[in-house]
């Protein structure tokens, strides 16, 4: 994870460690996030665009029922 991430859950944990109901943070650093965050985004959406390619595969199914014969 990056940097303020990880800063922000080091922040949400210290805060429930401590038994705090509110949390704020500073503009600077919810934009810092905010970026963190849509990087992460367009990472895993390059990512998925490149492993969703369209499979073309063929596959031939070949039923014989062979000979049927009568006794």
């Amino acid at each position: 994870m990056s940097l303020h991430i990880n800063r922000f859950v080091d922040s949400i944990k210290a805060h429930e460690s401590r038994g705090q109901r509110d949390f704020t943070m500073t503009m600077r650093e919810a934009k810092d996030l905010h970026s963190d965050i849509t990087k992460l985004l367009l990472t895993l959406e390059t990512l998925h665009t490149r492993n969703v390619q369209p499979k073309q595969e063929t596959i031939t199914v070949e039923l014989s029922g062979g000979s049927f014969k009568t006794t």
